[in-house]
């Protein structure tokens, strides 16, 4: 990969899985200055209430990212991956040049969301309906899968304990580290990148 290429940094995973607290972790450190967070975004529209302003800064979310793209500027996303609007953001990234890093982070198992969830909001955060939740693990997860072939670099973190581990690293086509035991759901993942 030539050093100029604009990088686009997707942060996925199930509500409750870490990816915010990992993103703020390793931004400063990957250089990142544009980090598109719709949470964010809505509580600066409406701080009070920001769960009435998600889809407003969902589409504020979706212009920046577009922006970035059109200008070729390295920037970065959180998704659960769940939806439509991350794979067509990271469908447009490909097409115009740039290179798509995953960092995607997982637990196994959406009953730790839905407990990681409550405790985010027992100290302030935003709630997210159980059943939402519940949903969004297999559409993450197979949306995941289903666009592998979009990623120049995966990076799967296994988040279930409380200090995450790079369990599967992925990069231009080879497999570069492999925890000596992967939980269940990261077995999935490189088993369908093998076939």
């Amino acid at each position: 990969m030539h050093e100029s290429m604009p990088i686009m940094y997707v942060f996925a995973g199930n509500n409750g899985s870490g990816k915010s607290t990992i993103r703020n972790l390793i931004v400063d450190r990957l250089g990142i200055s544009i980090n598109i967070d719709p949470d964010a975004l809505a509580r600066g529209l409406d701080s009070d209430h920001p769960e009435r302003r998600r889809v407003s800064a969902g589409k504020e979310a979706i212009k920046l990212a577009r922006d970035c793209i059109h200008n070729s500027r390295d920037f970065s996303i959180e998704t659960t991956l769940a939806g439509s609007n991350a794979i067509r953001l990271m469908q447009g990234a490909k097409a115009s040049g740039f290179e798509v890093t995953m960092f995607y982070v997982g637990l196994g198992d959406y009953c730790l969301n839905i407990e990681r969830v409550a405790v985010r909001v027992k100290n302030g955060g935003h709630h997210i309906p159980a059943e939402d939740i519940v949903r969004r693990h297999d559409t993450s997860m197979q949306n995941l899968i289903s666009h592998l072939h979009l990623l120049d670099h995966l990076i799967v973190v296994d988040n279930s304990r409380s200090e995450g581990e790079t369990a599967l690293v992925i990069r231009n086509g080879l497999i570069t580290h492999r925890a000596e035991s992967l939980p269940h759901w990261v077995e999935i993942i490189e088993q369908q990148y093998l076939t």
